[in-house]
């Protein structure tokens, strides 16, 4: 017969409150607890064998310990080898750090069209919140009408600045833009540039806005923009780039999203322009990308785990403390040094928390 909480509170010397109370975190009431009556409780717990049953807690309490997690989905096979790894690390780190708060995961499945169906299935299943990876427009205005029922949720980069406003937590992209010009010139470009897509709003925006501003700090002047605004045409988008490259030969040129950080290279070995030597390129959560040359481009981005981690920590406050947020979480850019960027920028890079 499996151990009971009555046995650990006998063999801890304590009352079974004071094992709940331990067992389940329950704050404040486990501040009020010494550490060692902690330690007791918890190694009592471990020498019997007890496991708590979060669905019995969840009904004694009448307190959900199930959160929603609603990640990006892809549309094939290729998408998924490029994307894999910063969708795993997300909702590996969101796991981690409900598992460490007494909290557990329950994935959904999120629509690329905008239908909500998916969402109130989840939202409706006993989940005490949600924490939603890139909602679509119908999505969010579901999310909001489901935090005045009283399921609170957090967004993860979201495709649009006011997306849930302000409980949203992002790269922060002026920062990122920043960064990109100070490793650009550090590494000696005079004639930088920016390809834009135009696809991704503020995300874009925010990132050239840093961009412009590093460089107009560091050389005086503002950068070279190549413009493919609207095109969704491979082909036709490296044709542009193309042109750009001939005709204003940068040294360095800044992507700022990861297709078209892809997309460059192709331009580059069209024109016969060697990178780093010729151009270095830079792009944003492209490290898991193969271009041309099979060149793994050099990328800013952030710690898709830690952002998983304050999603989790973040949601998990909201539904316990109700905690109101004036403003939305911003994560530190980060830059990984791959084929397309010379060899001094390696110590530039912070690649240590991938490993």
């Amino acid at each position: 017969m499996a151990p009971t909480i009555k046995e650990v509170a006998e063999m801890a010397g304590v009352s079974i409150t004071t094992v709940s109370f331990v067992l389940n975190d329950k704050h404040p009431q486990v501040d009020g607890l010494s550490e060692s009556t902690k330690q007791r409780v918890r190694a009592c717990a471990a020498a019997l064998g007890y496991r708590r049953n979060p669905a019995a807690a969840s009904l004694r309490s009448g307190k959900s310990l199930w959160i929603g997690v609603v990640i990006q989905p892809v549309r094939d096979e290729k998408e998924a080898q490029a994307w894999a790894p910063y969708e795993l690390a997300l909702i590996s780190g969101i796991e981690n750090a409900l598992l460490g708060l007494g909290y557990y995961p329950v994935l959904g499945s999120k629509s690329t069209t905008g239908d909500v169906t998916g969402l109130d299935t989840l939202a409706y299943s006993g989940v005490a919140g949600l924490i939603y990876r890139r909602p679509l427009r119908q999505e969010v205005k579901r999310l909001d009408e489901l935090r005045q029922e009283g399921i609170p949720s957090v967004v993860v980069f979201p495709a649009r600045k006011e997306d849930l406003y302000p409980y949203s937590i992002d790269l922060d992209n002026v920062a990122a833009g920043k960064l990109a010009a100070h490793l650009m010139c550090t590494a000696g470009s005079k004639r930088p540039a920016v390809t834009v897509s135009g696809f991704f709003g503020h995300i874009e925006e925010d990132r050239i806005a840093g961009f412009v501003d590093g460089v107009r700090s560091a050389l005086g002047y503002e950068p070279m923009i190549c413009n493919t605004s609207g095109i969704r045409d491979e082909a036709a988008r490296i044709k542009i780039m193309e042109d750009f490259l001939r005709s204003n030969r940068p040294d360095a040129i800044l992507a700022t999203e990861a297709w078209g950080a892809y997309l460059i290279t192709f331009a580059a070995e069209n024109v016969q322009l060697r990178f780093p030597q010729d151009l270095m390129i830079i792009g944003f959560d492209c490290y898991s990308f193969r271009s041309a040359r099979n060149a793994v481009v050099s990328a800013i981005t952030t710690s898709w785990w830690e952002a998983g981690h304050v999603a989790a920590q973040s949601l998990v406050d909201i539904v316990k403390n109700g905690t109101v947020w004036t403003e939305p979480k911003k994560l530190e850019p980060r830059f990984i040094p791959g084929d397309t960027t010379p060899p001094e920028l390696v110590e530039e890079g912070r690649t240590g928390w991938m490993v």
